[in-house]
């Protein structure tokens, strides 16, 4: 029997196989729970789908709006069958301030598929750690909220069996992101 290849399945068999070299390659990744807006979330809850992962805090000025803002372009851009399949996850770095009814508030202006998560610091440090996350609080004691928080840009793409795909550079064309989201979920299929 002979295997039809079309440049589509190569593609998809390519994506596929490096996403496993990759995550086992970095040793980045891995399953963790924190407590979203109506109890604990855990990755492995979201099994069978394409996350996202954003680290950030809802007092950052830029990054973090603009980063939900484009994922809420893509889900918007999404057909209701593919937003099914696909949930974010932003994973404030803030828990001092960032309560969970805060992070509902502030994802609830993006995209109703986006969950905001938070916990204790050891919590935080422990998933920021396990995806190679490295952040800092810094004191701005002339600022009205006295500190900043500097954090990586990136937004993490894991595979429907929550291995860590790619972090796709907050540069990156606007459709980028779309792309490789469409491309995880015709290889889940």
């Amino acid at each position: 029997m002979c295997w039809k290849r079309s440049p589509t399945s190569v593609a998809l068999f390519m994506l596929v196989l490096c996403a496993s070299i990759a995550s086992a390659a970095t040793g980045k990744g891995g399953d963790f729970t924190l407590n979203g807006p109506d109890g604990p979330v855990s990755l492995s809850d979201l099994r069978g789908k394409v996350v996202l992962i954003s680290f950030g805090y809802t007092a950052c000025p830029d990054v973090c709006p603009i980063s939900l803002a484009r994922i809420d372009a893509c889900f918007s851009a999404m057909s209701e069958q593919e937003v099914d399949q696909v949930r974010a996850l932003f994973i404030t770095l803030d828990p001092e301030h960032d309560t969970s009814d805060r992070l509902r508030k502030y994802t609830g202006y993006f995209h109703q598929n986006i969950i905001g998560l938070t916990d204790d610091v050891e919590a935080i440090d422990a998933v920021t750690h396990k995806y190679g996350i490295e952040y800092s609080k810094d004191s701005l004691p002339d600022s009205t909220l006295g500190y900043s928080i500097s954090h990586p840009t990136d937004i993490l793409l894991l595979d429907a069996r929550g291995r860590l795909v790619e972090a796709v550079p907050y540069q990156s064309e606007p459709g980028y992101l779309l792309a490789r989201i469409r491309a995880l979920l015709n290889a889940s299929e």
